[in-house]
């Protein structure tokens, strides 16, 4: 052992036995008697309400990695829930053509027309378990949450998917990749983090239930058919074609992006589309919130760019899209003419023709792997992700019982290493950590069931990140629920991270008995 004296570093024998611990203990720190560590408990549940705490707005914008916005100089968008905000009516249309197809198609039992999609059951982030059925959350270090794993509607005992897994570890091998993207063939989990996955996710559950209740089914052969379904729901054009057959009834008007365009406008920013739907679709949706002449806004427009290719192609080229007479022209693209619309093509090509930096774009998504994952890590470019979810998440975490729980639990942590360092083989000290461990898996719950009763938050297990969030802080720079956001912030705001601490940094000390005394 090194002990630091001065500027140097002097070895020490290892500690043998709990009579040098002790010793070590009443050399580096204060010894804490039972009552001491219990007092401090006390003075926590008497004095919760005065810990001070930061109250956040749902229309923030948070940071993962610093980014002055007067560096930015271009500013790129993703269409599909990024300039265009949907609401639940776009699920709907995408559940119901799933419905349709798996019953015409796939023969399966006309019952399921009558099997109503349960939005607020789950929520976007989950792993499924493509063999089994399963739905389930997993953490940054992929163990699983052990009280959310779901068949259907019903919860699986911890009993059974520690039966099933061998654990709560899910191996490196059966995740996708880094990029979000299969390690083989057909991995054994798949990361539903897009925000069409919600139909999917609904899909999953009533069918799991349906089958559950009924006859004996093979979880993998369903969960492939759901797979198909969704593909045609996109691929043929239906979920395309109900949106642009009503616009107003699936898209919010908000004149906040109008004013969004103008302001970086104003500035001399230049603005870019790339979006993996076609301009006829992009079109109806920026005519409807933005006006005729939406795209006077933008230096260029990318449709049906094919991401995440986009970002990694070396070489694709771009065809340039006739808007009067609505088809792709074919002649070669060597530079791209301000205002107008291209298929196809890839960033290199982008970078290339325009001139930009990858450091000077700030690009924005909803799809942490399609849309951030591949230009953050690979080009340099900053990114912001778009959440709709943390809308709510940041107003229930603002709630009185939410803050109240979450200072406590943080708290009673604290209490519980200082326990556990000072009287482990006591039976008092034994007898107070099994009470404050259950009375923190109970608080750990309570918080849970705060923002999703099944799965809790989506940015966090009890203890650690969700793995979704995990991906969210890698790849993009700023996050944020609506792009409208950013009108909140001028145009050369400075973003700072918050410092955490890390865990063998010093962090607040808990409340004293000169600190009960005094209050």
């Amino acid at each position: 052992m090194a002990v630091a004296i001065g500027a140097r570093f002097v070895l020490k024998p290892a500690l043998r036995c709990r009579t040098h611990l002790a010793g070590a203990l009443r050399t580096f720190g204060q010894v804490y008697s039972v009552d001491d560590v219990k007092e401090s408990y006390i003075a926590l549940k008497r004095r919760i309400d005065i810990m001070s705490s930061s109250e956040k707005k749902p229309a923030d914008v948070f940071v993962n990695n610093g980014l002055n916005l007067s560096d930015i100089k271009v500013y790129g968008f993703d269409y599909d829930f990024t300039l265009a905000r949907y609401n639940n009516n776009v699920q709907k249309i995408i559940y119901d053509s799933c419905i349709e197809y798996l019953v015409q198609e796939k023969h399966y039992p006309e019952d399921l027309r009558k099997l109503a999609p349960d939005w607020a059951f789950g929520i976007r982030g989950l792993h499924l378990d493509i063999t089994n059925g399963l739905l389930m959350k997993i953490d940054c270090f992929h163990y699983i949450l052990e009280t959310s794993v779901y068949h259907g509607r019903q919860r699986v005992p911890p009993e059974k998917v520690k039966e099933i897994y061998g654990g709560f570890h899910v191996a490196d091998k059966d995740m996708n990749n880094f990029y979000g993207r299969s390690r083989s063939v057909r991995p054994r989990f798949r990361h539903l983090n897009d925000l069409f996955s919600l139909s999917e996710v609904a899909l999953i559950i009533n069918l799991m239930e349906f089958f559950r209740d009924r006859e004996h089914c093979d979880p993998s052969c369903v969960v492939a058919d759901i797979g198909d379904a969704i593909t045609q729901a996109h691929s043929r054009g239906v979920f395309h074609a109900k949106v642009m057959s009503d616009i107003g009834q699936f898209v919010s008007r908000d004149a906040g992006i109008c004013e969004l365009l103008e302001r970086l406008r104003q500035v001399d920013k230049e603005l870019v589309i790339i979006t993996n739907s076609s301009f006829n679709f992009i079109n109806e949706g920026m005519t409807y919130f933005v006006g005729d002449d939406w795209r006077q806004f933008f230096r260029v427009v990318i449709v049906d760019a094919r991401k995440p290719l986009f970002h990694t192609q070396e070489w694709n080229p771009f065809r340039a899209w006739d808007v009067e007479r609505n088809r792709p022209l074919w002649k070669a693209v060597d530079a791209l003419e301000h205002s107008q619309v291209y298929q196809g093509g890839s960033m290199n090509g982008l970078l290339r023709m325009t001139g930009w930096k990858e450091s000077e774009i700030l690009y924005f998504g909803d799809d942490v792997y399609s849309d951030l994952a591949d230009p953050s890590l690979h080009a340099g470019i900053r990114t912001g992700c778009i959440v709709p979810e943390l809308e709510h998440e940041v107003e229930m975490s603002n709630t009185e019982g939410f803050v109240r729980h979450a200072k406590f639990l943080s708290g009673l942590n604290q209490i519980l290493e200082r326990m556990q360092m000072h009287h482990s083989e006591d039976k008092v000290g034994k007898l107070c950590i099994r009470e404050w461990e259950a009375e923190r898996d109970q608080l750990r719950e309570e918080l849970k069931m705060v923002f999703n009763p099944q799965f809790g938050s989506m940015f966090r297990t009890h203890r650690n990140q969700s793995y979704y969030f995990n991906r969210l802080a890698r790849f993009s720079d700023l996050y944020t629920s609506d792009l409208c956001n950013l009108l909140h912030y001028t145009t050369d705001h400075r973003f700072y991270p918050r410092r955490a601490s890390l865990p063998h940094e010093a962090q607040k000390r808990l409340p004293s008995k000169e600190f009960i005394e005094s209050t």
